[in-house]
């Protein structure tokens, strides 16, 4: 018993410094931009509470807060080796990052039009992100996690799984944000820059059918679609997606409930296709035990 709680309080010592580290990673990263942040007008009443510094360091705090969370719960019942683990996550968090940098959405930017500049800009904004969460989620896998090998029930999805998979997740995707964008009820540039628009729409949506792809085998021991894309989807993607977005709301005013909207939606419409995609994949797999041995169940 000793023992137990020992481990678990060294376990939440480790994740709180490398918490700490990483955020303190991510903001030297972005305070050494090349780019005119200064420019930007943070008027939200937290902003002018409590001061930028504050609420960036916050926010990151909460952000990689979540992701060590994740990581701790799903990752040491995954059956997987712990570097595995790590590499997933890192990755998986990594792209949401990076790509969803890039969505055009000029207004909340220094610049005034989309361009060159904007690219390279939302790149290292995004790498600012993506470099600190990766060893984040490595450095607490390898310090936290017990070492394992590969459990007989921890599969990777076939390749013929996986283009299934990052399809009909993408497809989901690009027709909501669509819709959303045509409808106005997802804010975008889509007027001034409807070719850009449309083409990170649909690199987003293959880019979260992707890292459903990565983190499938986390979590391919939970029985039934249902379940696992609760986990994989609802809390893991999307309270990360949530959090994410919600820095824009949490620096101008009036731009909350529209960062709510779209990563909820967001959320709701991959955690459908997740499920409806892993209906087929079971499906799929199970007429290819009827005829031949052509994949390991995951059962």
């Amino acid at each position: 018993m000793r023992t137990t709680h020992a481990t678990s309080i060294r376990v939440i010592v480790i994740s709180a410094v490398t918490i700490v580290l990483a955020t303190a990673l991510a903001i030297v990263s972005h305070a050494v931009l090349p780019a005119p942040v200064d420019d930007l007008d943070f008027d939200s009443a937290l902003v002018r509470l409590v001061g930028f510094p504050v609420v960036a360091v916050s926010y990151f705090l909460l952000l990689f807060a979540h992701c060590a969370i994740v990581l701790q719960t799903f990752g040491r019942r995954s059956g997987l080796p712990k570097l595995e683990v790590g590499w997933r996550f890192g990755l998986a968090f990594a792209l949401l990052y990076l790509v969803g940098m890039q969505e055009v959405v000029v207004d909340a930017s220094p610049f005034e039009a989309w361009g060159r500049e904007f690219v390279v800009y939302q790149f290292f904004m995004g790498a600012g992100d993506a470099v600190p969460v990766f060893a984040l989620c490595m450095v607490l896998a390898y310090l936290t996690l017990a070492p394992g090998r590969r459990a007989a029930s921890a599969r990777t999805a076939s390749t013929r799984e996986a283009i299934a998979i990052v399809a009909v997740i993408a497809l989901a995707f690009f027709v909501q944000r669509t819709i959303g964008h045509t409808t106005g009820l997802v804010h975008s540039n889509i007027e001034s820059y409807p070719v850009q628009t449309h083409l990170w729409t649909a690199l987003f949506g293959a880019v979260l059918g992707c890292v459903y792809v990565v983190l499938y085998p986390v979590f391919s021991r939970r029985d039934g679609p249902v379940a696992r894309s609760i986990r994989l989807v609802l809390l893991t993607i999307g309270i990360n997606w949530l959090l994410f977005n919600s820095f824009i709301g949490l620096l101008f005013s009036g731009v909350m409930p529209q960062m709510l909207l779209r990563s909820g939606l967001d959320t709701a419409v991959v955690f459908v296709a997740s499920i409806v995609v892993l209906r087929y994949v079971s499906t799929s797999r199970a007429n290819d035990q009827v005829t031949g041995p052509m994949s390991t169940s995951p059962k």
